[in-house]
C-alpha cells in the first residue's frame, strides 16, 4: 500500500533452461487440507458489491486486508463491507472469513501524521467501539501498526532506542484495544520486511508483556520473497520454539508487486509459497480499491488473475508434495497439487517459466484410479490488469495408466498458468485449440516512439509487461509500430491488441478521454477504441475482428493515416492474433464447486459461466437450472430455451456432469437512450459525444431522479445499465482514489436496492452494470436516484427477458 524501496536484482529472469523445467506431484505423499490462503486482496473489495459476487463467490475467500469504517487513507475499503463480502463468500473452516483492519488507515496520508500515541489512542477509541456490530461478530483481526519498520518507528534503522519506543507504544496500544474491543484478535508486528532479528525481540517483549498477537503477520513485498519466503517461515516458527510461544497462525496480509499482480504465471509462483507452509496472504494494494488486486477489471468481469484464483480456490480435499525443478528461485516453473479421495479427482497449477514444460504425476493409486486416468492441460492466459478473460483454453488431453504419467507442455508462456484437471477413465477425444500467435510490439518497426523496460525483478514496483517491455511515447503524428504477422491458413482471426491509455489523456485532448489509433491489415484501415486505462502502464485488451490470407501479413496500428488522426495516445505491449471459431464454453460437474439447494436439499454443482458480450445463450447438459444473478437471486430458467447471461461471469447452478455453453439468437432488447428518460430534481441532460446517443444524464446533487417506461413482457428480466463515474477523492498522494457512487433502484415504485458503481477512470468511458428486475406484463417503470449525493452518470438502459 506504499511505494517499495529500492532493492538489488531477485535473481534469473526469462527462460529456464529446458533440462530444468520438469515438475513433480506426487500423489502418494498428502502435505495437509487445502487451505486457499493466498486468495486474499488488501483493499480488493472497495464496497459491498465492487467487485460483484459474480467473481467473489468462486474465490474460497479465506482473509481480506482492509480499513476501519470511516477512515480517511481511502474513500472505500471500510472493514463492515469486507465483512459482509466474506460472509456471503467466505470459506468454510474455522478461520475462514476474516477481516484484517489497518487500524492506522484511520489517517489521511501515508506514512501517517506523526501525532503522538496518545492521539493516536483517541482516534482509536473514537472508531473502533462502531465497528463493534453484531453483524461483524468472529470476522475482525485488527491491525494495530502497519509497517512500523517505515512509519513512525523507523525500526529498519535497527536502534534500540527506537525499537523501546515502538514496544512501548505497542504495549499501551494492545491493551487499549483490549479493553475496547474483548475477544477481537490481533495480528502484528505488521512489517514491510521480514525481520528476524527485530522479531526475535518483539516476541519476547510481547510475551513477557502479555500482549503477543494472536496472529502474527508481516509483509513480503520484494521480487526477492519468491527466493527467501520459505526461510523466512522456518525462522519464524523456529523463534517461536525458542521463545516457548505456542504457534501462532500467520498472515502475510501483504503480498506481491505489481510485476506480478494481474499475472497468472507469477501469481501461481506466490500462491504455491503460501499453500506449501499453510499460511493465510493478501494480495498487496498499489493502485485503485474494488480490481481485487488485477483480477476483477470490472464489477463482473474477469481477467486472467481471477481465473487462476478461481482454479486455486477449486481444489479440494489435500494438496500433495511437488518438486519443482528449481525449489525458491524467481520466475521458475513452480506448481501447487491436490487430490480429492471422496470426489476421485486431482489437480496441479504450475506456471511462471518459459519454454517447454514437463508436468510428473506420479503416485496415482490404481485402486483409486481404476486402469486408466485422464488429465487435462488447460492454458490461463495473462489480460493485463484491465482486460477481460474467458475460461482456460484446454490444450490437450492424455490418457495413460494410473502410477506414473508425464504431461507434456510445449511451448509455455510465463506469464500464464497451466491447469491440469485429472479424473479417472478414458476421456473423450479433444478437439485441438484454435491456432494462435503472438508478437511483441517491441520488436515489431517503430517509427516515432520509444521502447521502455517495465516490471522485471530489478523493479518489483514496476508493471507488468509482455516480454518485460512495451512501446510507448506513440504521440507524433507519424508514430506506427508496423508488425509482419504470418497464420497458416486464410480466414477470420481475432486480433487482441494489448495497450495501455492513462485516463485517456492524450497530447490534444482537453479532458479525459478514451484513445483511437488507425488500424491498417494488408493496407485496409480502419479506426480501433481504446477505453482508458487507470495509468500508461496498467494494460488492458480490445478484441478487433481481422481477415488474413495464409503465410505473410502486415499489421500497422498508427497515429494517423490516410482515413484521418486518430485521437490520443496509447502505450502497446503485444498483439495476439487467434483462429476465429464460433464461441463455445464446456464445463466440467467434477471440477465444478458444490451449492446448497434452497430448500435443503444435496449440493449441486455451481457452474461459473462466462459471456464474452451481453447477449442470449444455448446452454445444454441439463433442462433445468437456477441463475444466482448478480445481486445473489436464485432465479429459475429453463435451459431447453435460450438464457440471457451478461459479458462476464454468470453463476448457475444444475444437475449436470457437463454443461456447453454458446451463444444463441433471441428477442431483440429493449433500448431507452438517456434522452428517453424522464428527469427530476437535479437530473439533467448533458452533451457527450462519447455516449452512444450523444447524451448523459447527469447529476446536480441530492434528490435528483430518472426514471424509464417500455413495454414488456412478465418476469425476471436481465437490466444493463451503462454508466460513467470519474469521481476521485482529492489530494492523494499515493494511489487512485477512484469513489463509487450509488443508486437507488424502483422498479414500478417498489425499492429494487441500492447498487455501487465503481468508477470508470473518467466521465467518457461507459462500463455495464448487470441486474436483474421483475417486471409486470405490459407497461413498467424504472427510476434510478440517490437521496445522499449524485449517482453514476447514464448513457442508455437496455431490457431483456431472462428466459423467453
Amino acid at each position: 500500500m506504499n511505494p517499495v524501496p529500492s532493492e538489488p536484482p531477485a535473481g534469473p529472469s526469462g527462460p529456464v533452461p529446458r533440462a530444468q523445467s520438469r515438475l513433480v506431484a506426487d500423489f502418494a505423499t498428502p502435505t495437509g487440507p487445502v487451505l486457499h490462503g493466498a486468495t486474499g486482496s488488501l483493499y480488493g473489495v472497495a464496497e459491498d458489491g465492487v467487485p460483484g459476487d459474480e467473481l467473489l463467490d468462486a474465490l474460497d475467500l479465506t482473509t481480506l486486508a482492509a480499513g476501519p469504517d470511516g477512515g480517511a487513507q481511502h474513500p472505500g475499503g471500510d472493514a463492515s463491507s469486507a465483512v459482509a463480502v466474506l460472509r456471503r463468500n467466505g470459506g468454510p473452516r474455522g478461520t475462514a472469513g476474516l477481516a484484517f483492519v489497518y487500524l492506522q488507515d484511520l489517517f489521511a496520508s501515508w506514512p501517517y501524521e506523526d501525532v503522538g500515541i496518545d492521539v493516536y489512542h483517541e482516534r482509536l477509541c473514537e472508531f473502533v467501539p462502531p465497528m463493534l456490530t453484531e453483524a461483524n461478530e468472529g470476522r475482525l483481526v485488527f491491525v494495530p501498526f502497519n509497517e512500523p519498520d517505515w512509519i513512525w518507528y523507523a525500526l529498519k534503522e535497527d536502534d534500540p532506542a527506537r525499537f523501546d519506543r515502538f514496544m512501548a507504544d505497542w504495549t499501551t496500544t494492545v491493551r487499549l484495544l483490549r479493553r475496547l474491543a474483548p475477544g477481537v484478535p490481533l495480528a502484528g508486528p505488521n512489517e514491510a520486511y521480514f525481520h528476524g532479528r527485530f522479531l526475535r525481540h518483539f516476541l519476547r517483549r510481547a510475551r513477557d508483556t502479555g500482549t503477543l498477537p494472536e496472529w502474527t503477520a508481516w509483509h513480503e513485498l520484494s521480487p526477492k520473497s519468491l527466493a527467501e519466503f520459505r526461510g523466512h517461515h522456518a525462522e519464524y516458527r523456529e523463534l517461536e520454539r525458542d521463545l516457548g510461544i505456542a504457534p501462532r497462525p500467520v498472515n502475510i496480509d501483504e503480498y506481491a508487486n505489481n510485476r506480478d499482480l494481474s499475472v497468472p504465471g507469477q501469481l501461481v509462483q506466490w500462491a504455491a509459497l503460501f499453500e506449501d507452509v499453510k499460511v493465510h496472504a493478501d494480495m498487496a494494494f498499489w493502485t485503485a480499491a474494488g480490481g481485487y488486486s488485477g483480477a476483477a477489471p470490472q464489477t463482473n468481469v474477469p481477467s486472467g488473475a481471477w481465473w487462476l484464483l478461481k482454479a486455486y480456490s477449486g481444489m479440494t480435499g489435500t494438496t500433495v508434495r511437488v518438486t519443482p525443478p528449481l525449489p525458491d528461485t524467481p520466475d521458475t516453473l513452480q506448481g501447487i497439487a491436490s487430490i480429492d479421495l471422496e470426489r476421485r479427482t486431482a489437480q496441479v497449477l504450475a506456471g511462471g517459466c518459459d519454454g517447454d514444460v514437463v508436468i510428473g504425476l506420479e503416485g496415482l493409486d490404481p485402486d483409486l484410479w481404476g486402469e486408466a486416468v485422464t488429465a487435462t492441460v488447460h492454458r490461463i492466459d495473462w489480460t493485463g490488469y484491465e482486460g477481460a478473460a474467458g475460461p482456460p483454453v484446454a490444450l490437450s488431453r492424455v490418457t495413460g495408466p494410473p502410477g506414473s504419467l508425464d504431461i507434456h507442455v510445449p511451448q509455455a508462456d510465463r506469464m500464464a498458468a497451466y491447469w491440469i484437471a485429472i479424473a479417472p477413465g478414458e476421456g473423450a477425444p479433444l478437439e485441438a485449440p484454435p491456432w494462435r500467435g503472438s508478437w511483441e510490439a517491441e520488436h515489431a518497426r517503430i517509427t516515432s516512439g520509444e521502447v521502455s523496460r517495465q516490471g522485471h525483478p530489478g523493479e518489483g514496483d514496476g508493471f507488468a509487461a509482455s516480454g518485460e517491455y512495451d512501446v510507448s511515447g506513440l504521440n507524433m503524428n507519424d508514430s506506427a509500430v508496423h508488425f509482419t504477422v504470418e497464420v497458416p491458413a486464410e480466414g477470420g482471426y481475432d486480433l487482441a491488441v494489448f495497450y495501455s491509455h492513462m485516463y485517456g489523456r492524450g497530447a490534444e485532448a482537453t479532458e479525459p478521454q478514451p484513445a483511437q489509433q488507425v488500424l491498417s491489415v494488408n493496407g485496409a484501415e480502419r479506426f480501433v477504441e481504446y477505453p482508458s486505462t487507470m495509468n500508461w502502464q496498467h494494460r488492458s485488451v480490445v478484441h478487433v475482428p481481422v481477415r488474413l490470407r495464409a503465410g505473410e501479413n502486415t499489421v500497422e496500428l498508427s497515429k494517423s493515416g490516410a482515413i484521418g488522426t486518430a485521437r490520443g495516445e496509447v502505450a502497446l505491449d503485444k498483439i495476439v492474433l487467434t483462429e476465429d471459431r464460433p464461441e463455445r464454453g464446456s464445463y466440467d460437474g467434477a471440477f465444478a464447486r458444490h451449492d446448497r439447494t434452497a430448500d435443503g436439499k444435496a449440493p449441486e454443482p455451481v457452474f461459473d459461466v462466462y459471456a464474452a458480450e451481453d447477449r442470449y445463450h444455448r446452454i445444454t447438459g441439463a433442462d433445468r437450472g437456477v441463475l444466482l444473478g448478480p445481486q445473489n437471486q436464485c432465479v429459475p430458467v429453463d435451459l431447453t430455451r435460450p438464457v440471457f447471461l451478461h459479458a462476464g461471469v454468470n453463476r448457475l447452478r444444475a444437475a449436470a456432469d457437463r454443461i456447453e455453453v454458446e451463444p444463441a439468437e433471441g428477442p431483440a432488447l429493449i433500448e431507452v437512450d438517456a434522452a428517453e428518460a424522464v428527469r427530476s430534481g437535479g437530473s439533467c441532460l448533458i452533451v457527450n459525444d462519447f455516449a452512444g446517443g450523444g447524451h448523459v444524464i447527469g447529476w446536480n446533487g441530492r434528490g435528483a431522479a430518472a426514471s424509464i417506461a417500455f413495454e414488456a413482457g412478465a418476469g425476471p428480466h436481465a437490466l444493463l445499465v451503462s454508466y460513467a463515474n470519474g469521481e476521485r477523492a482529492e489530494g492523494r498522494e499515493f494511489d487512485v482514489d477512484i469513489v463509487t457512487r450509488h443508486c437507488d433502484l424502483l422498479v414500478n415504485g417498489k425499492q429494487a436496492g441500492r447498487y455501487p458503481m465503481r468508477g470508470t477512470w473518467t466521465w467518457n468511458d461507459f462500463w455495464t452494470y448487470p441486474l436483474i428486475v421483475d417486471l409486470v406484463a405490459g407497461r413498467n417503470t424504472i427510476a434510478f436516484g440517490n437521496e445522499d449525493g449524485p449517482t453514476a452518470e447514464f448513457e442508455r438502459f437496455r431490457i431483456a427477458p431472462l428466459n423467453p
